[in-house]
């Protein structure tokens, strides 16, 4: 759901895929009034529709979710339409600019930003005044990434456009059976990164099984992998929980260049090419997803693989908190939220914020847990979501607490190209992290420092 992209496509995003099938959405018809000849005509229902991507546990959720809502709502008719994720949002973009949109649809952090700025979401504050819609039913991190503000183009401040319907967070992923061939114990919430990194050394093993902390270990000839961890999330929770940035909070300025930062990328680039207990972009040619084939013992990675693995992985398995950094700083972890959003073209916009209410409420959110963390605190702390594996399933739930998002805002798409492009020579082994990072600042400078109205 939630994007997070890796070098070589597999090298900064080892995520699973998954099939994806449009759905169709039953229609209920409205209901004729008894009585003869004489009776009034049936008013016919209001039509709405629910654009999203071919992303299958969505579809099949918001099909069944409809099919629910429209036995209870006769008067309304709720379609939902689809497309390949390759083709939606340049098709949605191009309905919006036309004036054209549908009812309502999904968001992504990549378009929320741009969307609202464009003003095609509709505002929410008067609806949910004139409901009196309790908002701290919903994890307050999650209702921030509904918020934007046009006067600065930050995501996280300002007026509501939208209401969360599931997240996502980065976890740290472990395979309990490699863990206890080593006789480690496993990750919990006391872990740093040096404890990350020496266990990491612990479970990497050549063929000839030596460890990477002994003596004949030989890194041209690895077995198997400590960890994998360096993927957007991975690199930008490390930065982080050392006190580093890559932008400032007010996204105008580049702090890659500051000293807490450079430290972070020496650090995860020694990973490859010091410690060789992280697989390098060669290694993993070929390798889609290494983590679960136990090829690697841990993943810091996103919560969206955990239902995934459930139906997939053969080995024992569980999760934990990322590590801490050793600078003495509260933990800190990335959440994305998926969206969901009224347009403010709609012709319907009163019957469409009622269907939002209902997609984000309680019995929406029964169907929504089948496909990520509920944001509705009342669904995330039940048995609903919280029954089954990963023995550590409450960890997604709390991270809440002590997550932030990716430095979501108007000039992000822009200034995160570029960075996705230089930050390669850095793991290929090419430049210093200081020559990489300065050269990525002096690049993204003249974007971040670009006026809002300007863009």
């Amino acid at each position: 759901m939630t994007s997070s992209s890796m070098s070589r496509r597999n090298f900064l995003r080892l995520s699973a895929g998954v099939t994806t099938t449009a759905l169709a959405a039953a229609c209920v018809p409205a209901t004729a009034p008894a009585g003869g000849t004489g009776g009034a005509a049936a008013t016919a229902p209001i039509e709405l529709s629910f654009d999203m991507y071919n992303f299958e546990p969505w579809l099949k959720a918001l099909d069944e979710m409809f099919k629910i809502y429209m036995k209870d709502h006769a008067d309304v008719k709720v379609k939902l339409e689809s497309a390949p994720d390759t083709e939606f949002w340049s098709r949605q973009e191009a309905r919006l600019a036309a004036g054209t949109p549908p009812d309502l649809s999904i968001g992504d952090p990549q378009y929320f930003g741009r969307y609202a700025h464009k003003g095609y979401y509709l505002d929410l504050a008067p609806f949910v005044e004139k409901d009196k819609v309790a908002l701290d039913q919903w994890f307050e991190s999650n209702l921030s990434d509904c918020r934007y503000d046009k006067s600065t183009g930050i995501v996280g401040q300002g007026a509501l456009f939208g209401m969360p319907a599931t997240y996502v967070g980065t976890v740290l992923y472990y395979n309990k059976d490699l863990f206890d061939a080593a006789k480690l114990p496993y990750p919990d919430d006391t872990w740093d990164r040096n404890k990350l990194l020496e266990a990491a050394q612990a479970l990497t093993v050549d063929s000839q099984g030596n460890n990477a902390k002994a003596a004949g270990f030989n890194p041209e000839d690895i077995a198997q992998w400590g960890i994998t961890m360096i993927n957007r999330d991975g690199i930008s929770t490390t930065v982080w929980n050392n006190g580093g940035e890559l932008i400032n909070k007010e996204q105008t300025e580049c702090k890659m260049t500051e000293p807490a930062t450079v430290e972070m990328f020496d650090w995860l680039a020694s990973l490859l090419n010091t410690h060789h207990v992280h697989p390098t972009p060669a290694q993993l040619q070929g390798v889609p997803n290494p983590f679960q084939v136990a090829k690697v013992a841990m993943s810091i990675d996103g919560s969206w693989n955990l239902d995934y693995y459930n139906a997939n992985l053969k080995f024992k398995w569980d999760i934990a908190p990322i590590a801490k950094g050793t600078v003495g700083l509260d933990r800190i972890t990335y959440a994305g939220t998926n969206t969901v959003h009224a347009f403010k073209q709609s012709a319907h916009v009163d019957a469409a914020w009622a269907l939002l209410q209902f997609l984000v409420g309680p019995t929406g959110m029964q169907y929504f847990a089948k496909t990520g963390t509920p944001c509705l605190k009342e669904t995330a702390n039940s048995d609903v979501y919280l029954a089954g594996a990963p023995e550590h399933r409450k960890v997604v739930v709390d991270l809440g607490k002590y997550a932030r998002n990716y430095y979501p805002g108007l000039k992000s798409d822009q200034w995160k190209q570029i960075y996705n492009a230089e930050i390669e020579a850095l793991w290929l082994n090419k430049d210093t992290a200081q020559a990489v990072m300065q050269k990525i600042c002096d690049k993204i400078t003249p974007i971040l420092q670009t006026p809002i109205d300007q863009l």
